[in-house]
């Protein structure tokens, strides 16, 4: 039965790691290097004033939680490094922020979900290793099982990534209207690079807690 299920556990979990592999990684990779011409915050204020938000505060912070809320009621959040950044990776980051502020005024249901599974992305397989190991130390799980609750614990993670990653796909795309539609950048290519940083970034959190570092 152990096998079974650490059988069935890998199938959500390579699947997330191909989507991410083929989708983020390879596109965050090359625009490592891509310079443009604002930062991240610059960015993000541009879009927030051009899409009416002119009230909306940014707020940066050095290490933050996966789970925490990245926005807010007239707030959203930036990781310090990718504010003051002015590569192609830092204005997607910002610009994806700016669009889960939009898609929060919305739709704050898809973004309740988004945050649910991310924080039990983060907390479940966490809680349930502490647990198995407890098991394996007095005796009574055996390793195999071991392994196989907590591959069934990732799965279940990342079935829940899989399921809101949506949310993030909906924002990149409000975000890409703004870019689009408004012109907060001065050049074409730079908006053109932008958006598909920003749909990169989208799928970049499609695997678990743990999982999302290691990959």
């Amino acid at each position: 039965m152990h096998r079974v299920l650490l059988f069935l556990s890998l199938f959500p979990i390579l699947a997330a790691l191909v989507l991410r592999k083929l989708n983020a990684d390879r596109v965050l990779r090359a625009c490592r290097d891509t310079r443009l011409s604002k930062t991240g915050n610059q960015l993000a204020r541009l879009m927030l004033d051009a899409s009416g938000h002119r009230d909306a505060t940014i707020r940066t912070s050095k290490r933050a939680w996966a789970g925490a809320a990245v926005t807010g009621e007239n707030w959203l959040s930036l990781p310090a490094a990718h504010a003051e950044g002015a590569s192609a990776a830092d204005l997607g980051k910002a610009a994806l922020r700016v669009g889960l502020y939009l898609l929060a005024r919305r739709s704050p249901s898809a973004i309740s979900r988004r945050r649910w599974a991310l924080r039990f992305g983060h907390v479940f397989p966490i809680f349930t290793t502490i647990v198995c190991i407890f098991g394996l130390v007095v005796g009574k799980l055996p390793a195999l099982w071991l392994l196989a609750i907590v591959a069934g614990s990732l799965a279940l993670a990342t079935c829940a990534q899989f399921l809101t990653v949506t949310a993030n796909l909906q924002a990149a795309t409000l975000a890409a209207v703004v870019l689009e539609k408004k012109h907060p950048l001065p050049c074409t290519a730079d908006i053109e690079a932008t958006i598909t940083v920003t749909r990169a970034w989208a799928w970049h959190s499609i695997l678990p807690g743990l999982l999302s570092r290691l990959a």
